[in-house]
Parts: structure tokens; C-alpha cells; sequence
């Protein structure tokens, strides 16, 4: 009799376990966990979010508003790590804007490369030579920089969607063409595919400065300038890896000047290679006002030491300044060159 009684107690027991686990299946299958529901969100969250891209870089969205607003953000993003870059120079050089012996050009003369048919500039002018970084990266602004047909510098990046065709696009508008070289700054940072760094040695840097002049083949780029760099332009042992491919070849070095510590200026002259120095940045604020005084900061330069090398990058205000600017500056006697037309 006792062995039946505990057989049904048993029973009974596991009924309740049976009917308590049905009722948890039930409750789940009725009442999703809140997890699912928050999975559940973020999932439809990441769906919109791909269905943004397309517009955004390769500039197809239906509103022309819309895409004109998606297409400065790009630029303006990819912009804003060489802006803070930049900004460098300003903590270890007090004044950035007035040229001394280190921003003034030096011509290699013993250069076999050098074109000895060209005459040199006449002295008693005032020459300002305005370079556009970072060209390439988005093709709307590229090409408005390019509409202002003016003989402004063009300074690409080694990668894509840069191209040929608006190389020589610029080059067809009255521009000169070099090459923008991606170097690491102090605050290391992916800024290319590939970008120059101090501990790369001899033959990798080579290798990948030949391959970024390879990218533009053909197109007749006459120098190269460095894209950040705040560390690799004071490292003198790799810039002379640089410097053997630029004398091989006939190029020049403009130092963009993002450290006051550039050694850029001392291994150019023992490599016999063309040298010149930035002078004024036109757009570490994208703003029409202060791009404005940049470039009448330059014309001050210009006046008194009769050159000056301008640096700016295809910001939205950089291009609205520089159109108004361009309308003006030759009647108040300055000349605008290119770079290489100071190394004369």
C-alpha cells in the first residue's frame, strides 16, 4: 500500500512539472522575449541604413537637393582628419602665415632633369601660386574646383575614384598636376590604403611611391606634396627614400608645412631635389569669411616678399571663395602661377 501511495505522488508530481513547462512554452509563444524585440529593430535599422549608401557615394539619389547635400558631406568628411592634421602646425609655429628662409623655393641647379629652356619669372611681380589638395576623392567637387579654369595647382590623391580623366581634365582648364602623398602624422591614423610611414623600410617605401605615380601614368604630374605627414616629414632617413625617387624622375617636393619640425626642406637640398614651402593654409575652417582673409593674408605675403604658396582642399566655401576671389585678384596686380613656375 505504501509502495502505490508513493507511486502516485510521483505521478502527480511529474504531471505538475509537465503542466508548469506547457505553460512556459505557452507564455513564450504568446509573449516574445524583450530582447527579440529589440534584435528585431536593430535589424531593420541596419536595412535603412544600406539603403543610404548608394546615394551617398556614387551620387544617384532621385532629389538633386538631397544629393548635393550627401555629396558635400563626403567631402567635407573626408576632409576633416587633414583639417585636424593640419591644425598641427599651428601648436609649434606661432605665425603661419609670414614666409621665412624655410618656405622660400629652392631650385636644384646641378638637376639634369631641369628644363633649361624656361625662362625665370620676372622679379618685380607678385606671384601667388594657389595649390587644391586632396583632389580625386569625390568627383563633384573635384570638378568644381576644375570649373574655375584658372592656373591654379592640382594636387591628387593615389586612389580610387580618382582618375585619369580628370587629371587630365584640370590639366585641358590651365592647371599644373601633382601627386598628394598619403604620410603617416604623430596621430596615427588610417588615412589611405597605403600611407607612408617611418617604419617602413627602403624598398617598401619606394615601391609604394612608384606605384602612386604609376596610378597617374602618363599624365605629366610635376611634383608631389604630402598628404598629413606631421611624422614622416620630420624623419630624414625616410624622406631621403623619397627624395632618390624624385630626383630619378624630375619631380619636385612642396612641403605642406603640417609640422614646425619638417625636415623636408634640409634633405631636399642634399638630394639636388626642387623645393618649396607651404605658406598659408586657406581652410582649416570651412567658412567663406575666413577663407576670404586666408587668401587676402596671402596677397599680403605675396606683397611683400613678391611669393606666396596657398594651400586649400574642395570644401564647399573653398570653392564659393575662390570664385569671387579668382574675379578680382589679377586687377589688384597680382599673378597667379603654379608651383612649378616658382622653381624657375
Amino acid at each position: 500500500m505504501k509502495s502505490v501511495s508513493k507511486g502516485v505522488i510521483l505521478t502527480y508530481i511529474l504531471l505538475a512539472f509537465a503542466i508548469i513547462e506547457g505553460l512556459v512554452l505557452i507564455y513564450d509563444f504568446l509573449r516574445p522575449a524583450p530582447q527579440n524585440v529589440v534584435l528585431a529593430q536593430t535589424e531593420i535599422e541596419v536595412a535603412a541604413r544600406d539603403m543610404s549608401v548608394p546615394p551617398l557615394l556614387f551620387e544617384q539619389h532621385s532629389a538633386q537637393k538631397v544629393a548635393q547635400q550627401l555629396d558635400e558631406f563626403v567631402a567635407d568628411y573626408f576632409n576633416k582628419q587633414t583639417m585636424l592634421q593640419q591644425i598641427e602646425h599651428y601648436a609649434t609655429s606661432p605665425d603661419n602665415t609670414v614666409p621665412n628662409e624655410s618656405t622660400m623655393p629652392i631650385v636644384a641647379t646641378n638637376d639634369k632633369t631641369a628644363k633649361q629652356d624656361v625662362a625665370p619669372l620676372p622679379k618685380n611681380k607678385k606671384y601667388i601660386a594657389v595649390v587644391i589638395d586632396d583632389l580625386g576623392v569625390s568627383p563633384q567637387y573635384t570638378q568644381a574646383i576644375i570649373n574655375l579654369k584658372k592656373p591654379l595647382t592640382a594636387a591628387f590623391l593615389p586612389y580610387a575614384p580618382a582618375s585619369k580623366v580628370q587629371v587630365e581634365q584640370a590639366k585641358a582648364a590651365g592647371f599644373e598636376v601633382m601627386l598628394h602623398v598619403p604620410m603617416m602624422p604623430h596621430q596615427r591614423a588610417a588615412l589611405a590604403p597605403v600611407t607612408l610611414a617611418p617604419e617602413m623600410d627602403k624598398a617598401t617605401v619606394q615601391k609604394h611611391l612608384r606605384d602612386f605615380l604609376a596610378y597617374f601614368d602618363g599624365t605629366g604630374m610635376t611634383g608631389i606634396n604630402n598628404h598629413m605627414g606631421s611624422e614622416f616629414t620630420e624623419n630624414a632617413q625616410s624622406l631621403g627614400y623619397v627624395m632618390e625617387i624624385l630626383k630619378e624622375k624630375g619631380l619636385f617636393f612642396l612641403d605642406s608645412k603640417t609640422t614646425g619640425k619638417s625636415a623636408v626642406k634640409s634633405v631636399a637640398a642634399e638630394y639636388g631635389v626642387p623645393y618649396i614651402g607651404r605658406d598659408v593654409f586657406l581652410d582649416n575652417e570651412n567658412n567663406y569669411s575666413y577663407i576670404m582673409g586666408q587668401l587676402h593674408q596671402a596677397e599680403q605675403i605675396a606683397t611683400k616678399h613678391g611669393v606666396a604658396v596657398a594651400i586649400g582642399h574642395p570644401h564647399s566655401e573653398t570653392v564659393k571663395a575662390l570664385s569671387e576671389w579668382l574675379k578680382t585678384v589679377e586687377d589688384r596686380g597680382f599673378v597667379l602661377v603654379h608651383i612649378s613656375d616658382l622653381l624657375k
